[in-house]
Order: structure tokens, then sequence, then C-alpha cells
């Protein structure tokens, strides 16, 4: 977790209840990360961020209920404020074609590892996959709703487009390819995307 996130880390509410202690939170959420990047999930562990984070394992699970949750807000700090730090500009296409650049890249490197094998585990552990969709995958597609209804409202593209089957079809295939096929999200790849579904849902008409 890069150092000017930890401001972020320390921001963040947690449940109803005793007041966490900011720096252990931040410690222990800095820990989680470290590990999770040198070992990724299978290295991952509540003893071992514990010990590495120096914080007590039953703090830990007074704070987050299972290790997948608390990989998944390790993850969530790390990655979320890239993801989110593109400013609106007048043009809802150009938001939308960097939404999407900005999701690929980060992909591309290590973030994708870990994403892939949250997925994994999510797929077994319910609390896993609660905290996956609920905090990380839900909040994204809606900040990318957004900028797909504005660019409909607008008539930036056509109107009659259902925007749920166009959000899928723009950040679907970044999923395909980390998720099945493993070929690389390069920003060629990502243009040529964005240009046939773009151009497909009316874009420049």
């Amino acid at each position: 977790m890069p150092r000017k996130l930890q401001a972020k880390a320390r921001k963040k509410k947690g449940p109803p209840g005793r007041p966490r202690s900011d720096s252990t939170r931040v410690a222990i959420l800095l820990a989680a990360y470290e590990i999770l990047v040198a070992g990724g999930f299978a290295a991952f562990t509540i003893e071992g961020v514990a010990a590495r984070a120096g914080a007590g394992k039953a703090t830990i699970y007074r704070w987050w209920p299972s290790k997948g949750a608390l990989a998944v807000e390790a993850f969530m700090v790390a990655v979320v404020p890239r993801m989110d730090s593109i400013r609106e500009s007048r043009s809802a296409i150009a938001d939308l074609r960097a939404q999407v650049h900005v999701a690929a890249r980060i992909y591309r490197g290590r973030a994708g590892v870990l994403l892939r094998e949250l997925l994994a585990l999510s797929q077994e552990d319910e609390t896993t996959r609660r905290h996956l969709r609920r905090d990380f995958l839900e909040p994204r597609r809606r900040v990318g709703m957004a900028s797909v209804r504005r660019a409909l409202e607008s008539g930036e593209l056509d109107r009659s487009v259902d925007p749920e089957v166009l959000a899928d079809v723009l950040w679907g295939p970044i999923f395909h390819r980390l998720l099945v096929i493993y070929r690389p999200m390069d920003a060629r790849s990502i243009d040529r995307l964005l240009d046939i579904v773009l151009q497909g849902a009316g874009a420049g008409r």
C-alpha cells in the first residue's frame, strides 16, 4: 500500500461499536497488503498479518469477520483511490474511455493478480463474496454506470441503448481477459475495444 494511501485507510469508517485505533488499523491494512503483494492469498494468514502489524489476532477478528474480508479491504484501500482519481469532464464519452483505460492499466499489474485470487476465493466463501461485491465491484459499477447514463442523456450515445448492457460490454472484456484467457490488456487493444463498442452505441453520429 503506497504511503500516500495510508490517509485513505484512516478515513474509512468501521462498523458501530468500539472505535478503531487509526494507527493500528493502518498498520494492519498495510501489513495485509504487503503480504498479499509478496505471496498472494496462499501466503495470507491472520497470524502473519498480526505479526507483521504488531497487532493481536483478537483485534483483527474483532474488526474483520474473516481473512477474506480483511484482504478485500486491504486491496480496496490500495486500488480504489487510483480508480476514483478521474475527474468528471464535459464529455461523458471521454470519461468512459478514461475509466476503462485506468481499470485495464491497474489490472495489468499486481492488482489484477490479487483480484483474480479474491474472485476465486469468493466463489467458495460467502463472507468474501459479500464484501467484494458490496464494497468493491458494485460501487465501481455505479461509477461507470453514471458516466454511461450521462452519455445517453447528453446525446453523445444513442438514447435507445440499454445502459446495463453497454456497461457489461465495456468492462466485461477486461474481466474476460483477466479471468479466462489471460491475455494482456494493453492500451492499444483497449482503444480498439472502445472504438468498436462506442461507435456501435452511436458515438460520433
